[in-house]
């Protein structure tokens, strides 16, 4: 507002007799300087506005700089002192509040801001000095290194008369272009300094350390996928939350990874360091309700967890006729399953297990989806399960992987992908024999994963049955009520998972930054689109440390 003002006032508002009482005592000229870094002022409180809203600490301290000159400024150009009380008593009102302009800006952006700034002084003289060189001849007197000072520092800094006198009206052109040229660099280079930070350096991620907490107190089942090269946050030795930062949005995979007695405090901490770093902060699959809800969080329903224990499974029941088929007709096909760690099975099969993923992507399931879902990579930790399915010729019909959830004693589903042409029930009879295989191992149970927009085992309520009705409708364009049918074979418990954020009013930006998270990078996706099969014959060494 006081921006806005300050180009008003200066453009519109006169002040005759504070106008004759100043010129007699300072130069007409100053005075017309004063005026052009009022309105100049007046703009650069403008684009700072966005800033201050959002508590960046760099557009805090320019805005103290741009008030205090503002101060002066209003005095010389007219001694318009009203202006200058409202100036000085701003002034005051920010640097009262200084502690909530905490978000930093982008450390490249910083450097990059300063260096624009640099440049636009460097290439602004640069254009005057060879503009007027080129066009000596259009100017009168020709080319003159002091009057093209002059004139760069007149017309930019003072909003002053042109120093020279041009003869064409391509010079003339030229003369009005170099403070348009410079402001514009400027300009630039404000908008570098204030950007968000975007990018968070993955240098200070220790997933050793994180393995570590995980084997200890990795719950929910979302958290191993914590090793999948996202960022961390560790808010203590023992306490990590897993991030990943999508347009000004850091979403954490799941809840903080810890001691249960310590995640209230991670989650403020985590909250702290997204407001530093001017970025909101949302947790997704969220499987603790009350602890959001303690916090001051709202919790948005996004599906449930079907959960599964090996001890109590059967294939007895009506409801399991379906599974005793397909579980009949495989051994009536001769199909073998085979269950190996998951680095073993790519060694022994890659590229039948490349043939399978790629031939399942291209069969209408889009690209390779990441962040709360898995991919060929998880294949090199060795705490991964993978189940095999094979036809009497050895060739590879389907597969899963199973990861570990070490606090439940159990496994999530990650991957589950066969060939197109494969018999219908290869998946159930796989997973079937997956629950057989982790009672084996005495896993006490098996998350088969969330069922997105199913609300099954959410608590009974106006918004869920409202929120149950919408998800209905949307799901007419999705295969949510269908991957709920399936997993519903298996007789599960049906666990909540919701999405945590700070305030409804986010929840847009949230949402949308959530989508982002789980496509593939645009040279990621063409990648994908462009590989032959089975032309990846290794998989990534960022991810997985062992």
């Amino acid at each position: 507002m006081i921006g806005a003002f300050d180009v008003v006032e200066t453009l519109l508002v006169r002040h005759p007799l504070s106008d004759r009482l100043v010129e007699s005592v300072v130069p007409t000229g100053v005075v017309l300087t004063g005026r052009t870094a009022s309105v100049v002022a007046g703009l650069a409180l403008i684009l700072l506005a966005r800033g201050i809203a959002r508590g960046k600490r760099v557009a805090w301290l320019i805005t103290c700089l741009v008030l205090a000159a503002s101060l002066v400024i209003h005095l010389v150009k007219g001694l318009d002192v009203e202006a200058a009380v409202l100036s000085l008593w701003v002034l005051v009102g920010i640097f009262w509040m200084r502690r909530f302009f905490r978000a930093e800006s982008d450390p490249v952006g910083i450097r990059r801001g300063l260096l624009t700034i640099g440049a636009a002084v460097g290439l602004a003289a640069l254009y005057a000095f060879l503009g007027s060189l080129l066009l000596e001849k259009e100017l009168a007197g020709g080319f003159q290194p002091g009057l093209t000072i002059n004139h760069l520092t007149g017309t930019v800094l003072a909003g002053l008369a042109s120093a020279y006198d041009p003869l064409t009206d391509r010079a003339r052109w030229f003369l009005d272009s170099i403070p348009a040229v410079a402001g514009f660099l400027v300009l630039v280079g404000l908008f570098q300094l204030l950007r968000p930070v975007v990018l968070q350096a993955a240098a200070g991620n220790d997933p050793h350390s994180l393995r570590k907490v995980l084997q200890a107190h990795g719950h929910n089942p979302v958290s191993w996928l914590a090793l999948a090269g996202t960022q961390l946050f560790w808010s203590g030795p023992e306490v990590a939350v897993a991030y990943e930062v999508t347009r000004r949005v850091a979403i954490a995979l799941g809840d903080p990874i810890g001691p249960p007695e310590l995640a209230g405090a991670a989650v403020e901490a985590f909250a702290g360091h997204c407001e530093r770093h001017d970025w909101v902060c949302a947790f997704y699959e969220a499987e603790n309700p009350d602890l959001y809800r303690r916090l001051g969080y709202r919790l948005v329903p996004v599906g449930s967890d079907a959960v599964v224990r090996p001890a109590g499974f059967s294939l007895g029941g009506k409801e399991k006729a379906d599974l005793r088929y397909a579980v009949r007709r495989c051994e009536r096909e001769g199909i073998r399953f085979e269950f190996l760690p998951g680095p073993e099975a790519w060694a022994q099969h890659s590229d039948q297990l490349w043939a399978v993923s790629a031939t399942w992507l291209r069969s209408g399931k889009g690209p390779e989806m990441r962040f709360s879902l898995g991919t060929l990579e998880t294949l090199r930790d060795p705490a991964t399960t993978t189940g095999l399915a094979f036809a009497q010729g050895g060739e590879l019909l389907g597969f899963v992987t199973w990861l570990p959830v070490p606090a439940r004693s159990g496994w999530t589903l990650d991957l589950m992908r066969r060939r197109p042409d494969a018999l219908n029930g290869l998946m159930e009879a796989l997973i079937v024999h997956s629950l057989e295989e982790a009672q084996r191992q005495g896993r006490a149970e098996v998350s088969l994963g969330v069922a997105p927009m199913s609300l099954s085992g959410f608590p009974a309520s106006a918004g869920n049955n409202l929120l149950s009705r919408v998800y209905g409708r949307l799901d007419r364009f999705r295969s949510g009520r269908t991957l709920s049918k399936f997993k519903a074979k298996f007789g599960p418990t049906w666990e909540p998972r919701y999405l945590a954020v700070p305030d409804t009013v986010v929840l847009p930006e949230v949402l949308a930054a959530l989508l982002a998270a789980h496509l593939p990078r645009p040279l990621r996706l063409l990648a994908e689109l462009g590989r032959s099969v089975p032309a990846f014959s290794r998989i990534g060494r960022r991810y997985w440390p062992v």
